[in-house]
């Protein structure tokens, strides 16, 4: 089960005593990078073509322009410059690509980059559909039974199907053309292959907004919080997972890469949906620590756009950044326990395959045991459709 997060919603004053632990050095928005290498091999060079002469662009959650540096170098080796904000202590790629360089590189090489293939493969899809099965065991609880949900980020609509399957009324956007395309075509779902700016949804039509691993990616979050607030009707919710930048369970180095534009703690995310016009009900974080869930809703509270800081935030995250060492990750159960974990996933995953290769049939299986999730919760007797999202997880 997932874990109420500890940070809930936090937006409040770090205390002073924690606050002076760290001294942190301001580098102004005028400052040039230094010492720019080129590009990753697996990247569009277009990404990195002009990143060694761009200035520093101000936080795109609270427009301040000092930072720290906590990075230069990406999961590879690579050089990425990575910064935290002084003010609101949201992790940023700084600089970074132009919108049109972004938009590019999402809709045709993104999945080429990082899985090697245009399409899903059978075992992309059936890896997808396991990761679907679980995100519906905290969704369902929260969504009454018919409801309108639109999947922000579908890949290759699993999710979707699940849900569609189940009985909502569902719809996809995903900018990546083999994925989209795997989506709309193959499953038949009503996926448009698009980016949110240029996606045809009507104004307040929709019941639940969902969007799994994608803010993070977006350049501009606040900017996609308003159009998904858009798309949602009055008391409507909104279901933003990102990874958690206060995680622990992967190795230090791994952290960073150009796909991920920010790097989110509830209070940051919260931050972004308040700024949107969205008021937080309620943050959790998977059971790893690894990702976190901010639930919005959408109500009559104007957009927080008064609010510029989080006093204290940063500091609190830099600690954390700087005390996840590599020691400290050794010391820890996850590097230990994952390799086991993955080869057993494996294992099961060739005994699936090996009796299913067409995407359908995949997901037909699966959803065998999508209907046997739903099933559980009804017998359990969960509320759904309700704000009390506290019979979803556990105390911290």
């Amino acid at each position: 089960m997932p874990s109420r997060c500890p940070e809930l919603l936090e937006l409040r004053r770090i205390n002073d005593s924690a606050a002076a632990e760290f001294s942190l050095p301001a580098i102004a928005n005028p400052a040039r990078v230094p010492n720019f290498i080129p590009f990753p091999f697996f990247m569009p060079a277009s990404l990195f073509s002009n990143l060694s002469s761009q200035r520093l662009a101000p936080c795109d959650l609270c427009g301040h322009s000092h930072f720290t540096i906590v990075a230069d170098k990406d999961r590879h080796g690579q050089p990425l410059q990575t910064v935290i904000c002084q003010s609101c202590g949201l992790v940023s790629t700084n600089p970074r690509p132009t919108d049109e360089e972004l938009e590019s590189f999402y809709r045709d090489e993104y999945r080429k980059s990082y899985k090697q293939v245009v399409k899903p493969k059978p075992k992309h899809v059936y890896r997808a559909g396991l990761v679907a099965l679980e995100r519906l065991h905290y969704l369902l609880p929260i969504l009454r039974h018919g409801q309108s949900v639109l999947d922000f980020g579908a890949g290759g609509g699993e999710l979707l199907f699940m849900l569609r399957g189940l009985g909502y009324q569902v719809q996809g956007i995903e900018p990546n053309l083999g994925y989209g395309g795997a989506a709309r075509d193959h499953l038949g779902l009503p996926v448009q292959v698009t980016h949110y700016q240029h996606a045809q949804v009507a104004p307040e039509s929709l019941d639940v907004v969902t969007c799994f691993h994608v803010v993070e990616h977006l350049a501009h979050p606040i900017e996609a919080l308003s159009v998904m607030a858009g798309w949602t009707k009055p008391n409507g919710l909104v279901l933003i997972e990102v990874p958690h930048v206060l995680s622990r369970c992967q190795w230090p180095h791994s952290r960073y890469h150009l796909g991920h534009l920010h790097h989110y703690s509830s209070s940051t995310l919260s931050l972004a949906g308040q700024k949107a016009g969205l008021t937080p009900m309620d943050s959790f974080t998977s059971p790893d620590g690894g990702n976190v869930m901010v639930v919005f809703q959408k109500t009559h509270t104007p957009a927080a756009s008064e609010i510029s800081a989080l006093p204290g935030h940063a500091t609190r995250v830099l600690k954390h950044l700087r005390g996840h060492t590599a020691l400290a990750h050794l010391k820890s159960a996850y590097p230990y326990l994952r390799p086991f974990e993955k080869m057993a996933s494996r294992v099961h995953e060739q005994i699936a395959l090996s009796q299913r290769r067409d995407a359908h049939a995949i997901l037909d299986h699966l959803l065998d045991r999508a209907k046997e999730i739903a099933k559980s919760l009804n017998d359990d007797d969960r509320p759904q459709g309700s704000m009390g999202l506290a019979s979803l997880v556990s105390a911290a």
